[in-house]
Order: structure tokens, then C-alpha cells, then sequence
């Protein structure tokens, strides 16, 4: 089981199960929602999430939508403002930021995306990973999808 946390110790959650690999978001969206060069971005299975506490203090804001649904979602603890996972109702997966997780994921970074909205001041380093000038296709798309006969 893996957890995770606001910086203040108000809303705590655990998942169980599968995540897929972070992707690192440079769109300029996620570095104001971060206050970052950019977001490490991950799905977990939303049968094995669970908030632990602090489910009452979530805070949702949804930006207005931009070219696609749906509309981005960031979810904060309204005591400390720190990003806590986005539930959304009848999706199999949640989003959440590596960042937020107390321990390792068990979970590396496979791409960059956004990169033509990249910070100025931040250097995308000329790794392995897959990197995007925009949104990868949609086949590629960070989801959680069950196991073949899962």
C-alpha cells in the first residue's frame, strides 16, 4: 500500500494496486497549479483508492475548458493549499502528483509533454524519455486501464 499526504497533515490517502509511469506536464496550466517548471503526473486504479482522512477538507477547482473535454480539474487542501488527488466519479483511475506520495512509487518518469510551453527558465534536461511538444495521441494518453482479462 502506498500514501500520501497535503503539507499539512489534514488529508491523507492510500491506493493499493497498479500505477502507471509519471509523466512530467510543461504546459503552462499545470506550472501555475504547481508553481513549478512543471507536474509529475500518475494514474492509480481508482478501486484501490481510499482517503484515510481529510476527505472534507478537499477543495476542487475546475479551470474552464480549453480545447477538449474535460475540463482540468485540480483538487487542494483548503487548509494548506497543497494538491491532493482528483477523484472524479465514474473513472476507473485517479490523478495524483508523485510529489504528494510519503515514500517511492515504485514508478519512473516515461515522458515529457507540453514541451513548446516549457518555462524559460527551466533547462528539459535530453533524456530518454519520450518527449512531446504537445499533448501525446490519444492512444497514449495517461489512463488507468485494467490488465488484459483483469
Amino acid at each position: 500500500m502506498n500514501e500520501g499526504g497535503c503539507l499539512c497533515g489534514g488529508v491523507r490517502f492510500a491506493y493499493e494496486g497498479g500505477a502507471t509511469p509519471i509523466q512530467f506536464c510543461h504546459a503552462k496550466r499545470c506550472q501555475r497549479a504547481s508553481g513549478s517548471a512543471f507536474q509529475p503526473e500518475m494514474a492509480v486504479a481508482a478501486d484501490g483508492f481510499r482517503w484515510l482522512q481529510g476527505e472534507d477538507q478537499v477543495e476542487i477547482y475546475e479551470a474552464p475548458l480549453l480545447r477538449e473535454p474535460p475540463a482540468l480539474r485540480r483538487a487542494f487542501c483548503r487548509v494548506c493549499g497543497s494538491p491532493v488527488p482528483v477523484v472524479r466519479e465514474g473513472q476507473p483511475w485517479v490523478a495524483l502528483l508523485a510529489g504528494s506520495l510519503d515514500g517511492d512509487p515504485e514508478r519512473r518518469g516515461f515522458r515529457h509533454i507540453f514541451l513548446s510551453q516549457s518555462a524559460a527558465w527551466y533547462e528539459v534536461p535530453d533524456d530518454e524519455l519520450k518527449h512531446y511538444e504537445e499533448r501525446p495521441p490519444a492512444a497514449e494518453r495517461l489512463r488507468w486501464r485494467k490488465p488484459e482479462g483483469g
